[in-house]
């Protein structure tokens, strides 16, 4: 029962801070509780190549090796990152990403570290024949989200994750004012019993 009043109240606070536009705490408390994971959200990071801050966002509510599906979100994830360094020229940060983030995969797959490692010396990375058909990063980011989307509305992780509960509008606002009007009357009543105290 505390559970359900507990997930409720948290409900009523990220409906609260969306209303009063206080959206980043509102997508920090949706993170950091786990309950609602918004979808739209997570699309417009992807989408802006927030990939750092996409997945830290997901992380409040799957890890990497939870399921398959998890696995390949994060997998997703990293590799646009790791192909978007390597189109940039940064080679040096893209070294990083595979030796930190893609090698956790190889435990899954060997050759997925091995031609991502091939893809460094390139001077253009669409040379190798699984990547010609590579577009720019927004058009790619797009194709990717379109999968991640999938995967995340798959995966069980995400079970009841996915929808905001219908709340009547400023809830807490008038949990506030019934908070205030009980507190009041309260005290008028101890001010009242006290002076009846003294006659």
């Amino acid at each position: 029962m505390s559970s359900l009043i507990n997930k409720q109240l948290v409900f009523i606070i990220l409906q609260f801070l969306k209303e009063k536009n206080m959206i980043e705490s509102a997508h920090i408390l949706e993170r950091e509780s786990g309950l609602f994971f918004d979808m739209k959200h997570f699309e417009d990071m992807v989408l802006a190549g927030k990939l750092d801050e996409a997945e830290k966002y997901l992380s409040g509510f799957t890890q990497v090796h939870e399921n398959m599906l998890s696995t390949k979100t994060y997998f997703e994830l990293r590799r646009q990152k790791f192909l978007e360094a390597l189109d940039k020229h940064e080679r040096v940060k893209a070294l990083d990403i595979l030796m930190k983030d893609i090698k956790a995969f190889s435990t899954y797959n060997e050759e997925v570290f091995k031609e991502a490692s091939l893809l460094l010396p390139l001077e253009n990375f669409r040379q190798h024949e699984s990547l010609a058909r590579y577009g720019d990063p927004k058009t790619e980011r797009r194709n990717v989200m379109r999968g991640l989307k999938q995967c995340i509305q798959e995966n069980p992780a995400f079970s009841g994750k996915l929808l905001f509960p219908i709340t009547s509008t400023s809830c807490l606002q008038r949990l506030f004012m019934y908070a205030r009007a009980a507190a009041s009357s309260s005290a008028a009543a101890n001010a009242k019993a006290k002076s009846m105290a003294f006659l």
